[in-house]
């Protein structure tokens, strides 16, 4: 890839049901923006033969892009990211996340991480939920820059519109170095590597409350990122290779590339699409 790929612009999960992901994100300002059957010429075009047909929702806040893309797959179980290898969490840009925690709750999700102050930045409020799909999100609300990184402000959302964009795609992996090589014909502006408390693993794996994980960002154009999580716990399953995983199952990007999704670590699946 010539260019750096950026920005993201949608998470796709595939489900047993729509209808409660459409309910449970009505709660969140999404509804439904596009709806119909993954064509079969879509289907071949990633490489998944088996989509086709599949009724397809898109969600969206009124006035923006689709934000996630809901495939029904009859059957499919939830699949709780905190517990296996893939996509972890969608960090998504809010206007006020305090206002967004009765509206969650009441929609269904499972709020993991009220809202607080980030480690990183007091200028990052952000709260994790887990949704009916067993992905989580991690809904952040960007209050003023944060050096050295190049965020969306959530004061630059239109008046109409809660939340969104997707601003960085949050990985859980067995090896960061080997993620981190894998992303560079993505091109990247740049990355970094650090320790820091995760506090929605530590929680969740019974880990001490303050207990630091190995991460990586890796920055791309149109502000956004990706994080790599380094995670080794007997309780995270790895991913089966070569197979599209349940609940929250790939990323798309703008970038150069092949039309077909394509792998860069085990459950981590990216489909590249060309600037509009």
């Amino acid at each position: 890839m010539s260019a750096t790929a950026g920005p993201l612009t949608q998470a796709t999960l595939i489900v047993h049901d729509a209808a409660p992901m459409v309910a449970a994100y009505a709660a969140l300002g999404l509804t439904v923006a596009t709806q119909g059957q993954v064509a079969a010429a879509q289907a071949q075009a990633w490489s998944q033969p088996q989509l086709s047909g599949c009724a397809v929702v898109e969600l969206a806040c009124p006035g923006a892009a689709p934000l996630l893309r809901l495939i029904v797959q009859a059957g499919t179980p939830p699949r709780p990211t905190r517990f296996g290898h893939g996509w972890l969490a969608l960090e998504i840009l809010v206007r006020d996340v305090d206002a967004l925690a009765a509206p969650a709750l009441a929609g269904g999700f499972q709020i993991v991480g009220p809202p607080a102050d980030l480690e990183l930045s007091p200028a990052l409020r952000a709260m994790q939920l887990v949704g009916p799909a067993g992905e989580m999100l991690y809904l952040t609300q960007v209050k003023a820059p944060v050096p050295p990184f190049e965020l969306p402000l959530s004061a630059e959302l239109p008046p109409a519109q809660t939340l969104g964009p997707l601003f960085i795609a949050v990985m859980s992996v067995a090896d960061r170095a080997a993620a981190l090589a894998a992303c560079a014909p993505l091109a990247p502006t740049g990355s970094l590597q650090f320790e820091t408390k995760v506090t929605v693993l530590n929680r969740a794996l019974n880990r001490p409350i303050e207990a630091r994980w190995p991460l990586a960002t890796v920055a791309l154009a149109g502000r956004c990122l990706f994080e790599i999580d380094e995670v080794h716990d007997p309780q995270v399953q790895g991913a089966a290779v070569g197979t599209l995983p349940a609940g929250l199952a790939w990323i798309t990007l703008q970038a150069d590339g092949p039309p077909s999704l394509f792998e860069i670590a085990p459950g981590v699946w990216l489909e590249p699409v060309p600037s509009p």
